[in-house]
């Protein structure tokens, strides 16, 4: 008796043991850090400055690569929607965080101290010969004195409750970066120093909406013009006509015309 069962040969045994050590496809996946990191060592493509052109669009490139490939990009997507997202939450912790610094520091302005020192009259002298104008010199004479020690705190709050107004006003308003906006802006403030960024912003802003909408209107106007012409010349005959064609006055008439004669042809 035969023994039937094959012994597997050295080339399957191999080929069992490379797929055994084969990473699953969660090993080879990469996050967002991970690809940022690639560079044209891993990939000639992954070059620092990589501005690559003349492909066909990634849209394209979507509907023909194979699914994995689209869940692969799918993964990228999320991990990158899932930073950009603790970004977001971080930026809106520390701001509020310096608001609430600056809130603090601002009672160097509007607290207690501040508020006794502006109840005082610090321009009137008093006369140190009657016992009540001492005391009200004295009192003068301290405001003075804590006029002198707040001014420096008081002026860096307001320096940076200033560039923190600045800086949220930026954010929400993402136009003043744009070139239309941006050099109008800077001229305005130059030519009108008592203005600041945020009036220069709205008066330029107003500017430039007025300006397109007089423009669609325009355009609008040169579309139904061009419009009115093309029906025109369409109702109101032509010049040259076909011998023993009549002129028109309307495309009615044109119509009634040759369905007339085409019927008149088929009889």
């Amino acid at each position: 008796m035969f023994d039937n069962t094959e012994t597997p040969s050295e080339d399957t045994s191999v080929a069992e043991a490379t797929a055994t050590e084969t990473p699953s496809s969660d090993d080879l996946d990469l996050t967002i850090d991970e690809l940022i990191r690639l560079n044209s060592e891993d990939y000639s493509e992954f070059t620092d400055d990589a501005q690559h052109k003349g492909m066909k669009p990634l849209a394209h490139w979507l509907q023909h690569v194979p699914p994995d490939v689209r869940k692969h990009i799918a993964n990228l997507r999320a991990d990158y929607s899932r930073k950009t997202q603790a970004l977001s939450n971080e930026r809106k912790e520390i701001d509020r965080l310096r608001e609430e610094i600056v809130r603090t520091k601002a009672g160097v302005i509007d607290g207690p101290i501040a508020k006794l020192v502006k109840e005082v009259d610090t321009e009137t002298e008093h006369d140190l010969f009657d016992p009540e104008g001492m005391k009200s010199e004295i009192k003068r004479q301290a405001a003075l004195m804590l006029q002198e020690m707040l001014k420096p705190a008081q002026e860096q709050v307001q320096a940076e409750q200033r560039k923190f107004a600045l800086e949220r006003f930026k954010a929400e308003n993402p136009e003043l970066t744009l070139p239309e906006y941006k050099g109008p802006i800077l001229e305005m403030l130059q030519t009108r120093p008592e203005l600041t960024l945020e009036d220069a912003f709205f008066i330029v802003k107003a500017k430039i909406v007025s300006q397109k909408a007089a423009e669609e209107r325009q355009q609008y106007m040169a579309q139904k013009n061009q419009r009115k012409e093309t029906v025109g010349k369409i109702g109101g005959g032509s010049t040259v006509t076909p011998k023993g064609t009549p002129k028109f006055n309307s495309a009615w008439e044109a119509y009634q015309y040759h369905k007339q004669n085409t019927d008149g042809g088929r009889r």
